[in-house]
């Protein structure tokens, strides 16, 4: 994604490729909070740069050393159609 021209169209795709579904009704720009659900329902709020740009997602799925928390890759492979496309089983 053009990161000059991103629209709400290419929010909801965006979001559908991880999963996911953008909630917020309108567009604030590529640096206000949005709102997000991901595929396992969490919902969260970020910055369409942060996701897109940043590579990140759902606060609640990524690993986080503090909760000791890591991937569980077999599950985010199962939704997450993204990493799916990275993920190889082997």
């Amino acid at each position: 994604m053009d990161s000059s021209s991103t629209d709400k169209a290419e929010l909801i795709a965006f979001a559908q490729s991880r999963g996911g579904r953008l909630l917020s009704a309108e567009f604030g720009g590529r640096a206000s909070l949005h709102r997000w659900r991901c595929a396992l329902d969490h919902e969260f709020e970020a910055s369409p740069g942060l996701l897109i740009d940043g590579g990140y997602w759902c606060p609640e799925c990524f690993p986080s050393p503090v909760e000791d928390r890591g991937w569980d890759w077999a599950r985010q492979v199962e939704v997450d159609p993204l990493l799916a496309s990275f993920y190889r089983k082997g």
